[in-house]
């Protein structure tokens, strides 16, 4: 019989199973004597019930009683934490809205002010990381990607033009990588497969051109010396070591004019997580808490909308900035 404990690896495994051996050695003797020696079957059977119960109770009903008692314990300081945790979120959502100062019409370009790091799925356990996660809808240049419309010759990639219809011509920023500043534009080319080798054997073997299906919409990018475009964005993760203590985040975007400083729009979100980091059921804190925000995304009635990379960044921005439609 073992005990279930490091104790079994050690010399006193042995002892400890034969000690069980005779716990329940001697109970059994104690529960044959009740039996055997009152003479009245009354008593004896009183007698056996006692000692087996007394025998029985450390051993099985005293163990469940404590479970239960640890369950509804730890019922009750998850309830105590996530009350907690409601109540930080509902006062940090009496803040979250948009708010919009003045628009600007016919913008063709705009500066992303602050890149994204590279997304990695640890951010999403992470419960003190200032990465913005109810902000995040993009990382690295998809975020620029995200702003820019393509112009194409009349019909040319129409169904890449649709989608990105509406959208600025460029984007200018500085590429962490190199410190240098850039203006980024959109357009189509062949995707990596598609070798000198492999279009000259297409059009061989078909006797027509590589289709639109074989490219895809890329950046494009130039140095300059200076911005040329009035109007910036930025975001910031506004959450403080109380709102993280309880599994709360916040994100702010904003316009900002560059010529005056002037911050023309915001826009600010926070969520929570109701699982308080729960990752049972190989959830994901802060995507599940996606589903618990303010101002709240796009549901299908049981999940979020929110692709990744998203769109909300774009749309916030293009009702402040609307852009010139390149028409």
């Amino acid at each position: 019989m073992l005990t279930g404990t490091p104790l079994d690896l050690t010399p006193l495994g042995p002892l400890l199973s034969w000690l069980g051996v005779a716990y329940w050695g001697v109970a059994l003797a104690i529960v044959a004597l009740a039996l055997w020696w009152p003479k009245r079957w009354w008593i004896k059977l009183t007698m056996a019930a006692l000692v087996l119960g007394a025998v029985v109770y450390p051993v099985f009903i005293r163990p469940v009683e404590k479970h239960v008692q640890t369950v509804r314990h730890d019922q009750e300081q998850f309830k105590a934490k996530l009350d907690a945790a409601t109540a930080q979120f509902e006062m940090r959502c009496k803040s979250a809205g948009e708010k919009i100062v003045r628009t600007v019409d016919n913008v063709e370009g705009v500066v992303w002010m602050k890149w994204r790091d590279q997304r990695d799925v640890k951010d999403d356990f992470d419960q003190y990381k200032l990465f913005d996660p109810y902000g995040r809808d993009c990382d690295a240049e998809e975020c620029i990607a995200q702003l820019l419309r393509l112009d194409a010759p009349p019909g040319r990639f129409q169904r890449e033009v649709d989608i990105r219809k509406g959208r600025y011509r460029y984007v200018e920023s500085i590429d962490p990588a190199d410190g240098k500043r850039y203006r980024y534009t959109g357009t189509m080319k062949l995707m990596p497969a598609w070798t000198p080798e492999a279009i000259q054997r297409f059009r061989r073997d078909r006797g027509t051109d590589v289709p639109e299906s074989a490219y895809w919409f890329q950046l494009e990018r130039a140095p300059i010396d200076r911005y040329s475009a009035r109007y910036g964005i930025t975001w910031d993760d506004i959450s403080t070591e109380e709102d993280r203590d309880h599994w709360v985040a916040g994100g702010s975007l904003k316009v900002i004019d560059l010529q005056t400083n002037e911050v023309i729009a915001e826009r600010v979100g926070y969520m929570m997580d109701r699982g308080l980091g729960s990752t049972a059921g190989f959830r994901t804190p802060w995507a599940y808490a996606l589903r618990n925000a303010c101002p709240p995304f796009p549901t299908d009635g049981t999940h979020t909308t929110r692709s990744w990379p998203g769109t909300e960044t774009y749309l916030f921005v293009s009702k402040v900035l609307k852009p010139n439609r390149g028409d």
